[in-house]
């Protein structure tokens, strides 16, 4: 059986699929898009596991999603976990087929959809977290 995926490989996919690898400044831009207090972002793993995204800044703490939600992964089906993990749910397409909500997608950039072996392998991942965290 091959290892299991890593934040690395994790990063890499959320590199790609929104072109912004190379480009920090592009990051940063997207991270401020989703959490106007800086709450978001993938540069580091503890980093992912604690973004919040709230584009409208803080005014409205109701409108906080966590965007990895402290839970028992391993014991998840696929489908529970695009349904309770904000960052699979807005990388996946819709059950009706409809495309996926995260990356927005742009002529002028690279920007792509995450594929199904790439959505496969977030879950993995998030199936090798502690849970509760920090144990």
């Amino acid at each position: 059986m091959a290892n299991p995926p890593t934040f690395a490989d994790v990063q890499t996919i959320l590199f790609t699929i929104t072109a912004s690898q190379d480009d920090v400044q592009a990051r940063y831009e997207i991270y401020g898009r989703h959490d106007a207090q800086g709450r978001y972002s993938w540069e580091t793993e503890p980093e992912l596991l604690a973004s919040i995204a709230n584009p409208y800044g803080g005014g409205q703490a109701s409108s906080d999603i966590q965007l990895i939600p402290d839970l028992p992964y391993a014991t998840l089906s696929d489908a529970q976990i695009t349904a309770q993990c904000a960052l699979v749910r807005m990388l996946s397409p819709g059950a009706d087929g409809s495309p996926a909500r995260m990356p927005v997608l742009s002529p002028a950039t690279a920007r792509r959809h995450a594929t199904a072996d790439e959505l496969a392998t977030i879950r993995d991942w998030l199936r090798t977290l502690s849970y509760p965290r920090g144990t």
